[in-house]
């Protein structure tokens, strides 16, 4: 049998060396995936309210007209706390440019009001941490649930 003769190295198909290069993005994924998971979260021990319900009705009666939002953050950074629409537009900021400390628990109260100065209009809201060092934006689960606000009292609690 006669010897084939070396011409060079085999050639490779453009198929070949797509499936080779997704093979390796897949297995960076993972990789990157798995680090992700071990890392802990950064905004935690989210709470609405008292006894968790997330619900109020700023009708200035003095019960439930405000809502207090507690959470805790993993890092130090100065952050933006911010009540948004499930869509992403601001309602009102709580705070601007403050500096939330690692491991500690940050309490903020929303009276329902909207930037204009208003009542927000009854829905679903929730809340948006803005990292301003770190370039990250937040919005942990749970939602604030707001209540039409029919006015019972005179605001004088």
């Amino acid at each position: 049998m006669p010897k084939r003769r070396n011409r060079g190295a085999a050639r490779l198909s453009p198929a070949a060396i797509v499936f080779a290069l997704l093979v390796i993005a897949t297995l960076g994924a993972f990789a990157y995936a798995q680090r992700v998971k071990r890392d802990p979260l950064v905004v935690d021990k989210v709470t609405f309210g008292v006894g968790n319900s997330g619900s109020f009705t700023p009708n200035a009666d003095c019960r439930n007209d405000t809502i207090r939002i507690r959470f805790r953050t993993t890092v130090s950074d100065l952050a933006n706390v911010q009540i948004i629409k499930p869509g992403g537009k601001v309602v009102i900021t709580l705070a601007r440019g403050k500096f939330l400390k690692r491991y500690h628990f940050h309490t903020f109260y929303w009276d329902g009001r909207q930037r204009g100065g208003g009542i927000a209009p009854p829905g679903r809201y929730k809340l948006r941490v803005a990292l301003l060092g770190e370039g990250r934006v937040l919005v942990p689960g749970g939602a604030i649930h707001l209540h039409k606000a029919t006015p019972h009292g005179t605001g004088a609690c």
